[in-house]
């Protein structure tokens, strides 16, 4: 009886202890290098996600200033005590505080704006899966092509911005597109 159990261990073949425990060490490498590769390839495409949403929010801006009173929006955007040094002025909400759900207090010009236009707050606060954006109005003569001059008294050439505002300084999710308030006499 001896014999056989004798005959029977030499027979068996398998791994050992050390080449099991090397085989589990190289698969766990190549399974973490693997779990990096999609971890970033995730932040890549939430960072996608997020600039669409700032672009996307940056056209309505636009869009939605685009239909206003050409007279409101000159009241304000060619006031020359709002004029910076490079000749720009900047509808900027972050500027303004905002005290629960009543309306947000800012400068004394933003406020008659928002009186005027008064879903104008809501377009350039939005909220969009959670997180707010903060779409800022800038009005930039330097917009203006040659080939458009002509057309100054009638064009209020305007760039909105849009960035996250948990974080501002986020450049990769923040966007810009530049258009035109037109008088409703030339739309």
């Amino acid at each position: 009886m001896g014999t056989w159990l004798r005959k029977r261990r030499s027979a068996e073949e398998g791994f050992s202890l050390i080449e099991v425990l090397a085989a589990i060490t190289i698969l766990s490498i190549v399974s973490l290098a693997m779990t990096a590769f999609f971890i970033q390839a995730m932040s890549y495409a939430k960072g996608n996600q997020n600039k669409t949403v700032a672009v996307n929010l940056a056209r309505n801006a636009l869009f939605f200033v685009e239909k206003q009173s050409f007279e409101t929006m000159k009241g304000y955007f060619l006031d020359k005590n709002l004029l910076a040094e490079d000749g720009t002025v900047t509808f900027n909400p972050a500027a303004c505080t905002v005290n629960g759900p009543s309306r947000p207090v800012c400068t004394t010009q933003m406020n008659d704006l928002l009186q005027q236009v008064p879903t104008l707050w809501d377009v350039l606060t939005p909220v969009v899966n959670g997180n707010r954006y903060f779409a800022s109005i800038t009005y930039d003569p330097s917009i203006f092509s040659d080939d458009k001059k002509e057309l100054a008294p009638y064009l209020i050439p305007v760039r909105i911005s849009v960035v996250d505002a948990a974080d501002p300084a986020d450049k990769r999710s923040a966007s810009e597109v530049e258009g035109y308030i037109a008088n409703e006499k030339i739309r």
